[in-house]
């Protein structure tokens, strides 16, 4: 039983259209009539009646073609376990809060946690709409309308049900042919993990329905490290080469036109980094479940998205002058070399540079970006930060069993409809477990679930972008970055540390796509996970 429950507001039954039951009403109406005396009905008579009963009781037997449990196997025995259904016909409207919901505490899965704790659960009725953000709207206040639940039942698991010395109830759970409701756990959508609200454990069964979301990157500098931990200093160093051409006058690159290899200086002096603006981008979330005792949270691992294009300078043409100053101050410190030259490399003039120079500063010239880098997501979400739960139509149930179970109409995934051990069945089976359980029979529609903060870009991250970067730039072919001093004028700048610019643009579609830049989101707000009150007036909750 609940350690907990209060708060129920409004029960009502709404019983299906009931006329008289097929045999007990003509024997009834018979026997008015003919003082007692029983009548055969004929066929026409039997035709023109029509009956519902209020309740209803079915029996599987242990071996009968629709128990689930019929080819499972428990100590080398076959299956001894048949299943009671008491069924009420009729619709059943509820409201209702529920402070704290705390099943099995302690007992047969570990002391110090329940199998299901819900703090400020409530049951209503399906919202009329939803808003831009996917947040429930309720025309007349979410007390206003009920869950409708449609033909409750009850059911027993009794093992040996054929054996009156050895029948034994392995376990009994509460179910419905149909919910259509809307369930909320918690009062607030913070933006961090609570302790005191929402879900903290569940044990169950709960299939999430493939949607997307959008998440936006925090703006980022790129190339300085965060920490002067030596083991993390270059994590973000680009290495590559340009194409350097040095003149006198005009065009001419008549001092050098060579390649010359740089490698950036995160601690250099007069390294200030690249921005990173903010970018945003949807992500793709296939279907997942969620299974097992005292879960705590979400996970899906996997998600494939891409950036579609990075700025790191202000565009060629159209810039404004906020794009304009906002790269402004950003260069890096760079090494120059002619050493490690590649094959195909131009070399006249390189040693000249850096006889005189051998270090230089550089910029990102107007135009240059990182497209096209491919991510890998693994999204990581503690259950308090889901909030709302629809139930459009589906079934689902809550048990409580001694044994590991098959209830009849538990999801069963294709690739285990053979196996004859329980435990041998994947997470896409609804095996309920020792304890309470809780299991929703079709996907929940959780809406998009897009995230309100920021992700941050942190230095594992960067580092990745770094790697895929330099790989680029250590090509030379027609898209090596170009940098030229081609007067003396020119010549003079350089000589005195006036930066060089060049135009990077590194497009990294494939360089990521076999090998993503992996990134991991853990415990992001949700902006369609807004809880709406079921209490009258302004109270959160009653």
């Amino acid at each position: 039983m609940p350690k907990c429950c209060k708060g129920w507001k409004s029960m009502k039954f709404k019983l299906n259209y009931l006329k008289i039951a097929l045999y007990l009403g003509a024997s009834v109406a018979l026997s008015i009539s003919h003082a007692g005396t029983l009548q055969t009905l004929t066929d026409e008579q039997l035709s023109e009646s029509t009956g519902q009963a209020l309740m209803s009781l079915s029996y599987l037997a242990p071996t009968d073609s629709t128990n689930p449990m019929k080819n499972i196997v428990t100590d080398g025995k076959s299956n001894t376990v048949g299943f009671y259904k008491l069924g009420l016909e009729a619709e059943l409207e509820l409201n209702t809060n529920i402070r704290n919901l705390q099943l099995g505490c302690g007992g047969v899965n570990g002391a110090n946690a329940c199998d299901i704790d819900i703090k400020n659960l409530a049951l209503s009725g399906l919202p009329d709409s939803y808003d831009a953000d996917g947040n429930p709207v309720f025309n007349n206040g979410r007390t206003s309308k009920s869950a409708e639940i449609t033909n409750p039942f009850m059911e027993f698991a009794i093992s040996n049900p054929n054996s009156a010395s050895t029948r034994e109830i392995k376990g009994i759970r509460f179910s419905a042919e149909k919910i259509n409701a809307l369930l909320t756990a918690g009062l607030e959508n913070n933006a961090t993990v609570s302790q005191t609200d929402g879900i903290q454990r569940l044990s169950g069964f709960m299939q999430i329905a493939g949607t997307s979301g959008v998440a936006k990157t925090k703006e980022a500098v790129f190339g300085v490290p965060y920490s002067n931990d030596p083991a993390i200093v270059n994590d973000q160093q680009l290495t590559g080469y340009a194409d350097l051409c040095v003149g006198i006058f005009g065009n001419d690159c008549g001092l050098a036109d060579t390649h010359i290899r740089f490698q950036s200086q995160p601690k250099g002096e007069g390294t200030t980094g690249v921005k990173v603006p903010s970018v945003s981008t949807t992500f793709p979330i296939n279907p997942f479940v969620i299974n097992g005792n005292r879960q705590t949270e979400a996970v899906v691992k996997g998600i494939r998205t891409a950036l579609a294009e990075i700025p790191i300078a202000a565009p060629v043409t159209g810039a404004t002058q906020a794009e304009i100053d906002y790269f402004k101050n950003d260069q890096l410190r760079v090494n120059l070399s002619c050493n490690n030259m590649p094959s195909g490399a131009k070399t006249y003039g390189c040693g000249l540079v850096t006889a005189f120079k051998d270090n230089a500063l550089f910029k990102m010239g107007a135009g240059s970006k990182i497209k096209n880098l491919n991510l890998n997501i693994d999204f990581y979400q503690s259950l308090s930060m889901f909030h709302n739960i629809p139930l459009t139509g589906t079934g689902g149930y809550l048990s409580l069993q001694s044994a590991s179970l098959l209830w009849p109409g538990a999801i069963v995934s294709d690739t285990d409809k053979n196996i004859t051990d329980l435990s041998g069945m994947s997470a896409n089976t609804d095996v309920a477990q020792k304890g309470w359980w809780m299991s929703f029979k079709d996907p929940v529609q959780l809406g998009k679930l897009n995230v309100s903060q920021e992700v941050v870009l942190d230095n594992a991250t960067l580092k990745q972008v770094a790697e895929r970067v330099t790989a680029q730039l250590s090509v030379i072919d027609a898209n090596t970055p170009k940098a030229r001093a081609p007067g003396l004028g020119d010549l003079f700048k350089l000589l005195a540390d006036n930066p060089l610019s060049s135009v990077v643009v590194a497009d990294l579609d494939q360089s990521t796509k076999a090998n993503p830049v992996y990134m991991r989101l853990e415990n992001q707000q949700l902006i369609n996970q807004k809880v709406i009150s079921n209490c009258y007036g302004t109270l959160k909750f009653c």
